[in-house]
């Protein structure tokens, strides 16, 4: 049942954008670290934030994979379970925004880390960019 609803809350999450004239690919996932819920709730927030991108149009977002959870995890003094790490890509479009990113631009393999205290608690945005 879970599973059904987290496949109805991604493709809400779709068809919202695409009626806007975006279309988001969001990708597969699989971890031993977080369920289906936990990558719905982060690729949300970070859906949520990136709506304060001025000028920017979301084409991607996905996992980016155990091994950047465990490194990201041990960089911040956390378990992984406790760090989300999320990778998009973007465009930007012919305008010079004041966000600090060049006009049009594709950012690709953008990430984006999201934490929180307890699997019971909601993900909280912590940082984006590139390393």
């Amino acid at each position: 049942m879970k599973k059904i609803t987290a496949i109805v809350l991604l493709m809400a999450m779709v068809f919202s954008l695409a009626g806007c004239g975006n279309s988001v690919s969001i990708g597969a996932f699989s971890s031993k670290y977080f369920n289906g819920d936990d990558y719905d709730a982060a690729v949300q927030e970070v859906m949520t934030y990136f709506k304060g991108f001025e000028g920017c149009t979301l084409k991607k977002i996905g996992y980016a994979g155990d091994e950047e959870v465990k490194a990201e995890a041990e960089s911040r003094g956390l378990a992984p379970e406790q760090v989300m790490v999320l990778v998009s890509t973007f465009t930007t479009d012919g305008e010079n925004h004041e966000n600090g990113l060049e006009p049009n631009n594709t950012y690709e393999d953008y990430k984006w880390i999201l934490t929180r205290n307890s699997s019971a608690e909601l993900w909280e945005h912590k940082d984006h960019g590139y390393d």
